[in-house]
């Protein structure tokens, strides 16, 4: 598991992933005539690598500490909500060649739901400040993961990029 680096990325993560809601869901909500929510303009594989694997990691970076600081349960907190969110991306399918038949697997659908209720018991445990609920809701996030990963991730991304890389630490300007 790579080191984490905190200060500017998770801020920069946020927002990429509200972005990534806002244009999923519609910011300003459905225009007349289409109810509901846009379709989703990037694949499964992307939202994946950009709101799933690097909150995941987050999680699964911290949860054997021996104690938590004020800013890591914040991080842990804001890591939980992208779960959450992102488990609703992930149901919708968007433009992979397979993301369609994916999203309609009855496999897909139970793995997208346990992964938001594995989120919302992250959440609850960061809430708490429980770092043994922290523990095993994150190994739970382990086996949901690789078993859908098992039938669905491919070994070889047809976009030739395995995962994004970690924003470095930067400091904001005041």
């Amino acid at each position: 598991m790579q080191a984490r680096n905190f200060g500017l990325m998770t801020g920069l993560l946020a927002v990429g992933f509200a972005g990534s809601l806002f244009a999923a869901v519609g910011a300003s909500g459905p225009s007349p005539g289409a109810p509901g929510p846009l379709p989703l303009p990037v694949t499964l594989l992307e939202i994946m690598r950009a709101n799933v694997e690097i909150p995941a990691d987050g999680i699964w970076g911290i949860e054997s500490a021996a104690k938590l600081s004020d800013r890591e349960w914040l991080l842990a907190e804001e890591d939980a909500i992208n779960i959450i969110a992102s488990a609703t991306l992930i149901s919708m399918g968007g433009t992979g060649k397979k993301d369609r038949e994916w999203v309609s697997n009855a496999d897909w659908r139970a793995w997208t739901r346990d992964v938001q209720q594995t989120g919302l018991q992250i959440r609850a445990a960061v809430k708490a400040k429980d770092q043994k609920k922290l523990a095993a809701a994150a190994d739970h996030l382990v086996d949901v993961c690789q078993s859908c990963h098992d039938k669905y991730r491919p070994e070889n991304p047809s976009d030739g990029i395995a995962r994004f890389p970690f924003y470095p630490a930067r400091v904001m300007k005041k």
